[in-house]
């Protein structure tokens, strides 16, 4: 056979190895990688927005604006006739990532609560919960599944709700639920939602024989094309009713349209047409936990949210939807940008805010509020200081900007030499020489958000960990404007920069922020902290105590409960905020970092006590 002249071989393989080594690399970070490279496409019913009345530059400001100040969006479908008209991903997210819903489970358990009356698996809102929980309830008590169905409270998650990890880590978790519906008082407390959503996932388990998940894949998520539950189990994912369901953006795009269109996807009925007309008269009134009534601008919308940032947005009047999801490891102050950014995408229906933009002198440079987003409780003089700064910096006015830093700030540069005795300098907390001058180099710009993961005041001193994000005129510096925060000193009652701990991998351990503890419990957290997760490697026999009990919970039980939540990707740590120690016995508060859910917080009440001159994992002894 003859060969090809060197003069084509050599362009036929160039050609090749252009198609395949790109297809390649597609291939495995949507099959074995984490979904961080993928062609931009819609998957399902895709249509042009232009061709629906939206106009791509408004879709094309509203993606920007989840570039520069959603940095927990992974992605967002908007829905428009029935047609996808939008569906792109943000920040490393991809249209295979799955998020936790979060307080998004709640429509969905309606929806399926709903499906089950249909089937006559249930007899009705007002069936009685001792129906299926008799030994849980008293003769005089007739609480009902419309009565869960209308809790609703401000929900807590993660580290901070203690409400919450005493129903995760109770060994009846039916009993527990039911305790927590209502406080002292007669008020549902702060886990109520949780409980609420835990019980209905019962309710269906007990009048079908099949699991939560198992019924909402065949009678809700099969029939729209959903099979992300079924991957989920397939992988031996974590599939746990507590914590709820996870699925991916377009999921929930389908799942708003289906509501959207009273029950009815592709012609046929999945939710009974009654029951959504009954539940959507409901939402409007915002008595339902789950879904509000909200007006954007002058639409009217039904929306339902998840607090780590999982979005339904409906509008009826213009047969139009909005879905996002985010990496919500945990709860999203009020004003965490979102609501902004569903007004940028319903502008269009708006014609007085529309003249308004169109009025703003092009001269005039608007300020913008920057997007707080914590993962903490941030004290409001921090979050001025914040806000303040913001203000100042939109001036472009460098006195102003300068007015946020203490005269510390700058610090040696290793290349001045003898010139170093000229700045004013902190031999802890430092910051590198210079480095306000790279932050606003070129021109200052807006400070889009603020994300502050955690924050330890001491006295006169707050220690931060997170980011800032800024836009710039001319940015040459950083990595697209995002810095990391540093830390605050209060100088006659206001707080200004002070810089960063002169030895910068301080910062990168959450130590750092952790509780001041003696070497003989910092030596045992080292050791046998993550025992109580079951990590591999750590020897039990000398980490337990022979009588360990954690609200009737043997280790081998905590373990079971927490090993699913365990990230496979990234180590899990434990961390001491609080530790009451007392000879041989001590009460610690803390958290496990990086987990699927986010911090998951230690066993409420959990001691360590000392056997064999060595601390160990005792639990708090209680049945």
């Amino acid at each position: 056979m003859k060969k090809l002249p060197l003069k084509f071989r050599d362009p036929l393989i160039f050609l090749g190895l252009l198609i395949i080594v790109p297809s390649c690399i597609y291939f495995i970070s949507m099959n074995f990688g984490d979904q961080r490279v993928h062609i931009e496409k819609k998957q399902w019913n895709p249509a042009e927005a232009a061709d629906y009345g939206i106009d791509p530059q408004l879709l094309k400001k509203a993606s920007e604006y989840i570039e520069t100040r959603l940095p927990m969006a992974r992605g967002m479908v908007i829905i428009r006739n029935g047609k996808t008209v939008h569906e792109k991903y943000y920040w490393k997210g991809g249209p295979k990532e799955i998020d936790y819903l979060h307080s998004l489970n709640g429509p969905i358990m309606h929806a399926l609560i709903g499906i089950a009356m249909e089937k006559q698996l249930l007899s009705g809102p007002d069936q009685t919960l001792k129906d299926f929980f008799p030994d849980s309830f008293q003769k005089d008590e007739n609480l009902t599944i419309t009565d869960l169905l209308r809790i609703q409270t401000s929900l807590i998650w993660g580290e901070g709700g203690p409400d919450y990890w005493e129903l995760f880590f109770s060994s009846d978790r039916i009993s527990a639920s039911i305790q927590a519906l209502f406080s002292e008082r007669g008020e549902p407390n702060s886990a109520a939602n949780f409980a609420v959503n835990f019980l209905l996932a019962e309710i269906i388990r007990i009048a079908s024989s099949k699991s939560v998940f198992e019924f909402a894949d065949q009678y809700l998520f099969a029939p729209l094309g959903i099979t992300t539950l079924s991957e989920i189990k397939e992988k031996d994912g974590l599939l746990d009713p507590f914590i709820g369901f996870e699925l991916r953006t377009l999921d929930l795009a389908k799942f708003g349209y289906l509501v959207l269109k009273n029950g009815v996807w592709q012609d046929k009925r999945i939710i009974p047409a009654g029951w959504i007309e009954m539940i959507t008269k409901e939402f409007r009134s915002g008595s339902w936990g789950g879904w509000h009534s909200d007006k954007i601008g002058k639409t009217e919308t039904i929306m339902a949210m998840g607090e780590g940032g999982q979005y339904i947005v409906l509008a009826p009047g213009l047969d139009m939807l909005v879905a996002v999801s985010s990496k919500g490891l945990f709860p999203l102050s009020e004003n965490s940008g979102y609501k902004q950014l569903f007004q940028l995408i319903f502008q269009v229906s708006d014609e007085q805010l529309a003249q308004q933009q169109a009025a703003i002198d092009p001269g005039e440079r608007p300020y913008y509020e920057p997007n707080f987003i914590y993962a903490t409780e941030v004290p409001e003089e921090i979050r001025r200081f914040f806000q303040n700064l913001a203000e100042d910096i939109a001036t472009q006015d460098i006195n102003r900007i300068l007015y946020h830093y203490a005269k510390g700030y700058e610090t040696k540069d290793a290349n001045m030499g003898w010139l170093d005795d000229l700045f004013l300098k902190d031999e802890d907390y430092q910051s590198m020489y210079g480095f306000w001058r790279k932050i606003f180099y070129g021109g200052s710009g807006d400070l889009e958000f603020v994300h502050i993961e955690k924050i330890r005041i001491d006295g006169n001193r707050a220690y931060l960990r997170g980011s800032l994000k800024y836009s710039y005129a001319n940015m040459n510096e950083g990595s697209f404007g995002w810095f990391p925060l540093e830390n605050l000193i209060k100088l006659r009652g206001r707080w200004l920069w002070f810089g960063s701990p002169s030895y910068g991998a301080v910062l990168d351990r959450d130590e750092y922020f952790d509780a001041e503890i003696s070497e003989g419990l910092d030596n045992f957290i080292d050791e046998c902290g993550l025992a109580l997760t079951g990590a591999p490697g750590k020897k039990e026999a000398i980490c337990f105590s022979e009588g360990f009990l954690q609200n009737g919970l043997q280790q081998e039980q905590i373990q079971k409960l927490l090993q699913p939540l365990l990230s496979k990707d990234h180590a899990a740590e434990v961390h001491i905020t609080s530790a009451a120690e007392s000879g041989v016995e001590a009460l610690l508060e803390g958290y496990i970092e990086n987990s699927l859910i986010g911090t998951i917080r230690l066993p409420p009440g959990i001691k360590i006590v000392k056997q064999d001159n060595r601390w160990k994992w005792l639990g708090n002894g209680v049945e």
